[in-house]
């Protein structure tokens, strides 16, 4: 309890902890409660409280203050620990925050974008299911374990912030802080339905809940990355198993403008999101309003009405009329474990070349000197899953390709070559993280450190 009040606290000082004081809260024999963290922890958060070392705020606290939607008791450090902790020097990322987690998951029903459980009025909807292990599930946790030891030894960070934190507006309108550090990459496989054949994406990692112009600017271990993802991913799966191949262009460019209040390129975006959350849904009222609220409050997407949807939906049909049965007919969940099974592959062919890569679900980031790798990770992977081409996007060129260009065209090349480079400098706080960061690594991990070429630069 006191290692997670100093890690709040290293994090920001105004950081509180959700606490669980229900009777069922605690089940010391689950596979989800590694530490073996009893019921007697409600007496250590008591007898803190009473000594005055943490401040308490009992269920349906917030930080609005109104309690709405939240009944989680929260507490913080108080000033006499505070006191304490002030001597003990130690970076978040010298401890080991995810000690025996089961980075295998079973839920009993679906999880949102972020691996979250969906929540209907206020109450979750997702819990976690215990299960037997097989050679499967031993095999995927190895293999996702070794990945996460990966992901420990790589520094990922955004050099242009002088604070490892953003603020983000989440889909409510309420304002959410998200630190972008070390110790945010812990990634789990999470299975939806009570099934092992649903769901199965890999969640977690602070580079999933950033937007693209964020993550267009990320470093790991300080190069410059690229993102290559598949182009609508499940509408060409779906449209491979028809027998129906349409093409590389672009599935949800409608050609022409539908509603006037978007713009080609909203609107593109909004048919993309649209066709997606159909996808998930088992009618069209219940796409509609999911796709609302995943919009973002005040923004032009968030006020189309049904009927707008509708005209949007109908004409994303008529361009591709075999996906009509498909659509509000709850596939999704299928077609996710697809992708999911697409980025195992992608994950498992870069670990074992001890290379990092980040997985978006269907859209992956790497080093521009692992480009290649990458392509040749996901032809694989589409291959042996669908036996299909699937177009990719990518906006920024790898390196591969920027040399090519070296004796072809000299101006080209240079041009190239900036265009990869990051148009804005790191800041200073940036550089003192990745000193700290290479000083812990090297001391500790010297026989698989990862960053010795960058240390005497720093």
């Amino acid at each position: 309890m006191v290692l997670d009040l100093y890690l709040a606290w290293k994090t920001d000082p105004r950081l509180s902890i959700g606490v669980a004081l229900g009777n069922d809260a605690y089940k010391v024999d689950s596979r989800y409660n590694a530490l073996f963290i009893s019921p007697r922890v409600r007496d250590v958060i008591s007898c803190l409280h009473e000594q005055e070392f943490i401040d308490l705020a009992k269920g349906s606290y917030n930080r609005t203050g109104t309690g709405k939607g939240n009944r989680t008791t929260r507490i913080r450090s108080a000033q006499r620990l505070v006191d304490l902790f002030n001597d003990i020097g130690l970076e978040p990322h010298e401890l080991s925050h995810n000690h025996k987690k089961e980075c295998i998951v079973l839920k009993d029903h679906d999880v949102d974008e972020f691996g979250e459980p969906i929540r209907k009025k206020g109450r979750k909807k997702s819990k976690d299911i215990p299960y037997e292990d097989t050679p499967e599930t031993f095999s995927m946790r190895e293999e996702l374990n070794t990945y996460n030891a990966l992901l420990a030894e790589t520094y990922i960070d955004i050099p242009t912030l002088r604070e490892p934190h953003i603020y983000r507006t989440k889909t409510d309108g309420t304002t959410q802080r998200m630190p972008i550090d070390q110790t945010n990459k812990f990634v789990r496989r999470i299975f939806g339905r009570g099934a092992w054949d649903m769901n199965g994406r890999f969640y977690g990692g602070w580079w999933q809940q950033v937007g693209k112009d964020l993550r267009a600017q990320i470093k790991i271990n300080d190069l410059p990355i690229a993102e290559i993802d598949y182009r609508s991913l499940h509408v060409a799966i779906l449209s491979a198993k028809k027998g129906i191949i349409d093409g590389q262009g672009d599935r949800c460019d409608l050609g022409t403008q539908i509603l006037p209040q978007l713009d080609l390129k909203q609107q593109r975006a909004a048919v993309k999101q649209l066709v997606l959350t159909a996808l998930n849904a088992k009618t069209e009222k219940t796409a509609f309003s999911a796709f609302r609220h995943e919009q973002t409050k005040g923004s032009l997407e968030k006020t189309l009405s049904d009927v707008q949807l509708r005209q949007l939906l109908r004409a994303f049909i008529k361009k591709h009329p075999h996906l009509e049965p498909d659509l509000c007919s709850d596939q999704g969940i299928n077609l996710i474990y697809t992708d999911s099974q697409i980025t195992e592959i992608v994950l498992k062919k870069f670990t074992e070349r001890q290379r990092p890569v980040l997985s978006i679900h269907d859209s992956y980031i790497v080093q521009t000197t692992d480009v290649r790798l990458l392509q040749e990770a996901m032809s694989e992977a589409r291959k042996k899953l669908t036996g299909i081409h699937l177009a990719v996007e990518q906006e920024i060129p790898g390196y591969d390709y920027i040399m090519s260009l070296r004796g072809v065209d000299r101006d080209l090349h240079l041009d190239t070559f900036k265009e990869v480079l990051p148009s804005k400098k790191d800041t200073q706080e940036y550089c003192e993280r990745l000193i700290r960061f290479i000083n812990y690594r090297k001391k500790n991990y010297e026989s698989t450190y990862r960053l010795d070429r960058y240390y005497n630069h720093y």
